[in-house]
């Protein structure tokens, strides 16, 4: 069951009225009136130590949509296994959107705000946050790792894609440096002396300055000041320098939270935003904030705030390193600096219905706070009385019938869908929301079905590998337009290929217009519309995430795959291409050893001819002949561990530059229906070394015979 989103932006998950979810006995359905969707709240109660309450049912809680009783039709106690999964799967070999996918686990977005840390806090924080994705994760949930300075964006699937966050975690520093000047000023000072020209906090922070001795020329004594004077050009020059840079970190911080729960709306299930941060003011100058609590309201998503500035003593001012005591009137002002510091990320998370871990050098048990509300947890669903589509904002409360001892947290509401294509959230200009959404979300979209994979070959340039990705979209999910003897389709291509280690990222964005025969649409509808991309990339982890949407129908398909570039200084083989197809040779001088088509495709008719091809790399050579050698064998077997074709290892005859390269063949006549594999191994005779590579692939039956001509 997908979540969609409503014409006005709203995040709702469409049901069925007469179905009700597993844990509550079938009732009769309810009729609504058409065009109804079902909102779904996502619910958390915790007893006064802060533990989730389980076992409780739809009759014990209460729903109101602005003041008006909601009756509850769908019902779901979400548990979440307490232990991890003792083995996670592999990664596959060819990524998907087209098999149904799981989106009952949860939805982790950590933003890593190193902007706001210093690099000591961010160690701490660090360490904490690779606890929470050791102990806190799940089979199935998603997490996404985003860093808000360097803008690193990572996304895995759990728990498969553990070491990955955790290296890219690891790569990230604070980023910010703490002013510890005698004419220090705070960001919340400084904005309201820029902004405000508040004549209190111009006079508090000029007693601090002649406290401290800064010796500036202030252009009015502190009798004027005190007097409601508050324009004194040293204090206001520097309010105005710190408010700036202030400012700048705070949008940075604010857009990629809204980017990040942007990517969220129309996922199913609890979802998370955790900020990691030492926190920043609240600035009602920014719209950003406005725009990050709407789109939390949208993606009904909760916002955590785990504060990295551990426990708190005295104010920074009553240390010896600034000397001389504050003067009296200014000792009170002080106290609330810890608070000013972090409003605007204490606002951002209680208003979304998560809270703030804070005072506590143990940040490891606060976000495990976090995932122990995030283990249990009730779906609520109704149909709201209120079919108005205008478009507004709707408050939400759920109150427990028996709730005396018990805190309730949901979202506090949504907004309505629309008929009119206005939405308060209005995109940044030059940036498709579509498409954004898209890219970021850590779920696929299935509205157009993908396949992709990779082939490392060579090494091209210095530190740098030839990598193929290959990609194939299904046409039969596209509108085609008939246009004389052609069908007609056009779609927009994104292809992001992000390096995890360095952060480095390259693009690669395409209109591709289809104007195909019937005969060729015949043939794409069985074996799909194949895209074949190039990069140069040096060794590491990646991902690759390609997103597709159709011209016509606006229909969106998604696809992330991950995968790795070997070092390319070792004994080596390149990725074995597996095909049914052969390409025509366009060099007659060269022997017609044949090429083969890059597939993404894995599945192999009953009865064809498959074919291998590979090349080795990095193979110690014979002193006496100056050439490689090298001994190639295999065995193609099926799932249960039966061999269906055995072949003894026999050497590679290299060519006259010491190029290792084998073309292997093999009828599929005889292998029944079911999933294979190919085992390589490859031994370097000279150099004492052996490498093992496994491919799989899937025997399908052989498609039904073409009826004859004129029958």
């Amino acid at each position: 069951m997908t979540a969609r989103r409503g014409a006005g932006g709203l995040a709702l998950a469409v049901l069925p009225a007469a179905v009700l979810l597993a844990q509550e006995k079938a009732e009769p359905p309810v009729a609504f009136p058409a065009g109804v969707e079902q909102v779904i709240v996502d619910v958390v109660i915790t007893d006064k130590k802060g533990n989730t309450v389980t076992g409780l049912t739809k009759d014990g809680m209460i729903v109101t949509e602005d003041g008006v009783p909601q009756t509850i039709v769908s019902f779901e106690a979400v548990d979440v296994p307490e232990l991890p999964v003792a083995a996670p799967p592999p990664r596959p070999r060819v990524s998907t959107n087209a098999a149904p996918e799981d989106r009952r686990g949860r939805t982790f977005v950590i933003l890593f705000d190193d902007i706001h840390m210093t690099r000591f806090r961010a160690r701490e924080a660090k360490a904490a946050v690779a606890s929470f994705l050791e102990t806190g994760m799940r089979e199935g949930d998603r997490v996404t790792l985003v860093s808000s300075a360097e803008g690193g964006w990572w996304t895995s699937r759990m728990e498969a894609g553990r070491a990955d966050l955790i290296a890219l975690l690891k790569r990230f520093e604070g980023r910010y440096i703490p002013d510890h000047s005698p004419d220090r000023m705070s960001d919340w000072e400084a904005m309201r002396i820029h902004m405000y020209r508040d004549p209190m906090v111009t006079a508090r922070v000029m007693r601090r300055f002649e406290t401290y001795g800064v010796s500036a020329a202030l252009s009015r004594g502190r009798d004027s000041a005190l007097g409601g004077t508050s324009d004194d050009p040293f204090v206001t020059g520097r309010a105005s320098e710190v408010y700036f840079a202030a400012t700048t970190r705070n949008r940075l911080t604010l857009e990629m939270m809204e980017r990040s729960l942007m990517a969220l709306v129309g996922v199913k299930g609890r979802k998370s935003l955790i900020l990691v941060s030492e926190g920043f003011i609240y600035d009602p100058n920014l719209d950003e904030f406005k725009r990050v609590t709407e789109a939390a309201r949208r993606a009904n998503t909760a916002i955590y705030f785990v504060n990295a500035r551990g426990l708190e003593g005295m104010p920074s001012y009553f240390t010896a390193e600034f000397g001389p005591a504050l003067p009296d009137q200014d000792v009170g002002f002080a106290f609330t600096e810890t608070i000013e510091a972090v409003a605007g990320s204490d606002t951002v998370a209680v208003d979304s219905g998560g809270f703030v871990v804070r005072n506590t050098n143990d940040l490891a048990s606060g976000i495990q706070r976090i995932h122990n509300e995030t283990r249990s947890y009730y779906l609520l669903g109704y149909n709201p009385t209120n079919i108005a589509r205008d478009g507004r904002f709707r408050k939400i409360q759920v109150k427990l019938v028996e709730g005396e001892g018990r805190e309730v947290r949901a979202r506090k509401g949504y907004y309505a869908p629309s008929d009119e294509p206005k939405t308060a959230l209005k995109p940044k200009e030059g940036i498709d929301p579509v498409l954004q959404a898209a890219l970021d979300s850590p779920h696929e979209e299935d509205g157009i079905p993908l396949r992709l994979t990779e082939y490392v070959a060579e090494e091209v340039m210095l530190g740098k590998a030839a990598v193929k990705v290959a990609i194939e979209l299904d046409i039969r999910s596209l509108s085609f337009e008939k246009v004389d003897d052609r069908d007609n389709a056009e779609v927009d291509i994104l292809l992001i290929v992000a390096h995890r280690e360095t952060g480095e990222f390259f693009r690669y964005d395409q209109k591709v217009t289809m104007r195909l025969k019937k005969e060729t649409r015949d043939r794409l509808n069985r074996f799909w519309y194949p895209i074949v991309r190039d990069f140069e990339l040096r060794p590491g982890s990646y991902q690759a995430k390609m997103v597709v949407r159709e011209g016509r129908t606006r229909h969106v398909g998604t696809v992330l795959h991950e995968f790795e570039v070997p070092p390319l200084d070792q004994f080596r083989v390149s990725t074995p291409i597996l095909s049914d197809t052969r390409l025509p040779d366009t060099d007659p001088s060269q022997p017609p050893v044949g090429r083969l088509a890059l597939l993404a495709r894995r599945e192999f008719p009953q009865g064809e001819q498959l074919f291998c091809q590979f090349e080795v790399f990095g193979a110690a050579k014979d002193p006496k002949t100056g050439m490689p050698r090298v001994a190639n064998g295999y065995l193609v077997r099926r799932s249960d561990g039966v061999v269906y074709i055995p072949a003894r290892p026999s050497v590679i005859n290299p060519t006259s530059l010491g190029k290792l390269t084998r073309f292997l063949g093999f009828s599929l006549e005889g292998a029944t229906p079911g999933e294979y594999e190919i085992v390589m191994t490859f031994e370097d005779e000279v150099g004492g070394r052996r490498v093992e590579v496994r491919e799989p692939f899937s025997v399908v039956p052989a498609p039904p015979a073409a009826p004859a001509a004129g029958s």
